[in-house]
């Protein structure tokens, strides 16, 4: 290289040093120092750069939690037990390769066709797409799998749907959930003593009119399968007033030559009825009080308790009270 530009070059440098140095007033002095942390910065991302080139290139051993996935089980069986949700896997490889492994772990899908799986080999065989990376070891290295005949039931649906309702409103009638059965498949000694499914938790809240209602069905987890995963929850919803009116009671079975008396003779009955309904049902006594005889005939105290039915369904009613709740009673006989 020519000397004189050799100099030229390092006048430079000096001046521009000096400068730095001589710099006082406060806007200088600030200039400086973010020069001063840029270029501290830059060689900084540089250092780092180069030791992780360096570094990086080498190989090394890594241990990582692998996701364990069930591939394939023999059609006629089911397992009875989970298997293990991950393996720990020893791997060597060099840094590169291993930093995307340990930021993205693939999921290892094993295969079920024998009670022992040899999970080493079934991970190196998926790991085998990935180039310079060995697999070191695997825990477990067997893995034992508990195995069953695979049956198919079919059993009721069982809501866990709560639902609260705004003052006065109530169903109509029983809630239905369509289906309201599913097929439940697994291994036999699971399935067996399974007698319904529920769905999953559910609150509905300040209700006042019709439901329809998307419910999910409760977990089955990986040893069951079910041919729903979902149901629809729906009912019927009304206001309610109240009503009130007295029925007389009657003796069910009575011989023909006994008469029974009841002190007193009726009963005080209240019961809600749909808003709607109410005007309809002001002509007919809704409910049939009575007492069967066998009842009596049984009873030592001279007081019993009537039973209460209604005459006909197409109402809604729910009755609320009654009373009194005891009748004394005495029997004649018939000459």
């Amino acid at each position: 290289m020519d000397t004189s530009k050799f100099e030229e070059y390092r006048e430079q440098i000096l001046s521009w040093w000096q400068s730095l140095l001589q710099k006082s007033n406060e806007d200088e002095i600030a200039g400086v120092g973010r020069e001063r942390i840029i270029v501290f910065i830059v060689a900084f991302i540089l250092a780092m750069a180069l030791w992780m080139m360096v570094n990086l290139s080498r190989d090394y051993t890594l241990s990582l939690e692998l996701p364990i996935q069930l591939g394939s089980v023999p059609d006629d069986k089911a397992l009875v037990e989970d298997i293990p949700n991950t393996a720990t896997v020893s791997i060597t490889g060099e840094g590169w390769k291993l930093i995307n492994l340990y930021n993205n772990p693939p999921s290892i899908n094993i295969d079920v066709n024998d009670a022992q799986v040899n999970l080493f080999d079934q991970v190196q065989q998926q790991m085998n797409a990935l180039p310079d990376v060995n697999i070191q070891k695997v825990q477990p290295q067997i893995l034992s799998v508990k195995f069953d005949e695979r049956i198919s039931k079919k059993v009721p649906v069982r809501s866990n749907v709560e639902i609260s309702f705004r003052d006065q409103y109530d169903f109509i009638s029983p809630p239905e959930i369509t289906p309201d059965s599913i097929t439940i498949n697994g291994a036999v000694a699971i399935i067996e003593n399974i007698t319904e499914w529920a769905t999953d938790s559910v609150q509905v809240e300040n209700v006042s009119s019709n439901i329809s209602e998307t419910v999910p069905l409760a977990s089955s987890g990986n040893l069951i399968s079910l041919s729903d995963d979902e149901v629809q929850f729906s009912a019927d919803v009304a206001q309610y007033t109240e009503g009130e009116v007295k029925a007389n009671i009657t003796t069910r079975n009575l011989p023909p030559d006994r008469v029974v008396s009841y002190s007193p003779i009726a009963l005080t009955i209240k019961y809600d009825i749909p808003i709607d309904k109410y005007t309809d049902i002001q002509d007919e006594n809704p409910f049939e009080v009575y007492v069967p005889y066998q009842e009596i005939l049984e009873d030592s105290t001279g007081f019993i308790t009537p039973e209460i039915t209604q005459r006909e369904e197409k109402y809604y009613i729910k009755l609320r009270s009654f009373q009194p709740r005891r009748v004394a009673y005495y029997i004649v006989l018939e000459s």
